[in-house]
C-alpha cells in the first residue's frame, strides 16, 4: 500500500460516515466528498489527526445544481480536496477560519465571486469585488448576467 492509499484508508477509518464519497483521483491527489455540516469537523480532524495542516486554497464552482465549496489541504505532497455541495438559492456553511486562520481571504473570495456564505466568519468585507457591487451579484455563477453600469448602453 502506497502513502495515499494509507492516508485513504485511515481517512475512511476515522471519519467514517462524514464522508460521502472519498477516491484517489491521481498519484498523491485525494477527493472526498461530505455533507456540508461535516465539512467543517472534516477539516479538523485531517489537520489535527492525519497531518495535513496545510490549506493550500478554498474555492468554488457554480455546478448549475448546486454551488460546491471545496477545501485543498495537503500532507506532505499529498493533496486532500474536501468537496462539499451547497443549494444554490442559500448557499450556507460554517467558516474555517478559527481552525486554519489562512482560510480567510479564501472565504471572502468565495463570498465575493459565488455568494456563498461562511457562517461565523470574522471579517465578510468585500475582496474581490469593488465595495459598490450590488448585493446578489455573483460573477462566477452559471446564471449571472452583467448589467449595464453607469454609461454603458444596453447591449
Amino acid at each position: 500500500m502506497n502513502e495515499d492509499e494509507e492516508l485513504l484508508a485511515r481517512i475512511q477509518a476515522r471519519l467514517g460516515t462524514l464522508v460521502t464519497d472519498a477516491a484517489r483521483t491521481g498519484p498523491r491527489r485525494l477527493v472526498l466528498h461530505v455533507v456540508p455540516e461535516a465539512a467543517k469537523e472534516v477539516v479538523r480532524v485531517l489537520r489535527d489527526e492525519l497531518g495535513c495542516r496545510h490549506l493550500s486554497a478554498i474555492n468554488g464552482f457554480d455546478t448549475g445544481d448546486a454551488i460546491e465549496v471545496m477545501y485543498h489541504m495537503s500532507r506532505g505532497g499529498c493533496v486532500v480536496s474536501v468537496h462539499a455541495p451547497l443549494p444554490r438559492a442559500s448557499p450556507k456553511i460554517a467558516t474555517v477560519t478559527d481552525l486554519l486562520p489562512s482560510a480567510n481571504l479564501y472565504e471572502r473570495e468565495v463570498r465575493d465571486l459565488l455568494g456563498v456564505e461562511f457562517e461565523g466568519h470574522p471579517d465578510p468585507r468585500r475582496l474581490m469585488l469593488y465595495e459598490d457591487w450590488p448585493e446578489g451579484e455573483h460573477p462566477l455563477r452559471k446564471d449571472w448576467k452583467p448589467k449595464p453600469r453607469g454609461g454603458e448602453a444596453d447591449a
